[in-house]
């Protein structure tokens, strides 16, 4: 029996090594990987600590393999890099996310390039272009991700510019949202973007613009998976308005309609139960 369980554990111990070594050599590649296999055996001696819940960590080796060098991100010349995401959250809460943390990471210029869903599947794929120097840090683009409460469950490439992401986002959330209580008052500051609101439970949403401004009210309802509910735009000049909350609204965008130097000076916002 003793041996049986030697040999299993023994079996296991090289399936994990393997699983390791197979994504280190796909991260930085088959040449890197057999230049530097000395190092990589020592760093890696230790499998466990790569391993979470018996998986491999992949975010974890990357941080290995930045540490020790061996993770490059610069291109010769500036080029396409492809961000595929691949999530089990079939909403748009999953757009809006992964374009929130590209944006708080820095990047504002890209454009998504496809949106496949597979509902049978359960699936949807998610393939953003950025033309770049160097490659998004996989690290640090798993950290925001982190922040709202995304998993990154493997990390591949298909070749140097194109790595493939491996999320789990049905605990996700818009964390760039602002708490609003029920019947709180509160004044936003000059708006970088567009405001979003989180709520608890609404009847009614009062918003008022700062003297001198020219708001254009453009407002958008969404439930809990960030999916629109209704929408408040107009094409004229408003110093206030007052909307009533539909059933099942989670989160409220304020912005305007052209631009948010229409209210520079930001808005005074009141939610009523």
């Amino acid at each position: 029996m003793k041996k049986v369980l030697f040999i299993f554990f023994a079996l296991f111990g090289m399936l994990n090594a393997s699983l390791l070594h197979n994504k280190i050599s796909d991260i930085i590649g088959y040449s890197e990987y057999t230049k530097n296999k000395n190092i990589i055996n020592v760093l890696f001696q230790d499998e466990n600590k790569f391993l979470a819940g018996g998986e491999l960590n992949v975010v974890a080796v990357l941080e290995e393999l930045r540490k020790n060098g061996l993770l490059k991100f610069k291109f010769v010349d500036p080029k396409d890099f492809i961000l595929e995401f691949r999530t089990n959250e079939l909403s748009l809460s999953s757009v809006y996310i992964i374009k929130n943390v590209l944006n708080s990471m820095g990047y504002q210029y890209y454009f998504i390039q496809n949106i496949e869903k597979n509902s049978k599947e359960n699936f949807l794929k998610i393939s953003i272009v950025l033309n770049t120097e160097y490659k998004v840090d996989p690290i640090l683009l798993s950290r925001e991700l982190n922040k709202n409460q995304v998993r990154v469950l493997d990390i591949t490439k298909r070749d140097n510019e194109a790595w493939f992401y491996k999320i789990d986002m049905k605990n996700a959330i818009a964390s760039d949202a602002l708490f609003v209580a029920t019947d709180e008052k509160i004044s936003l500051p000059k708006p970088l973007k567009p405001y979003l609101i989180q709520i608890d439970r609404a009847s009614e949403i009062n918003i008022t613009s700062k003297k001198l401004d020219n708001w254009f009210p453009y407002i958008v309802f969404y439930d809990d998976k960030l999916n629109p509910l209704y929408v408040i735009e107009k094409q004229d000049t408003f110093s206030g308005i007052k909307s009533a909350v539909p059933a099942g609204t989670k989160y409220i965008q304020i912005g305007d309609l052209y631009n948010l130097v229409n209210i520079k000076r930001g808005l005074t916002l009141v939610i009523k139960g």
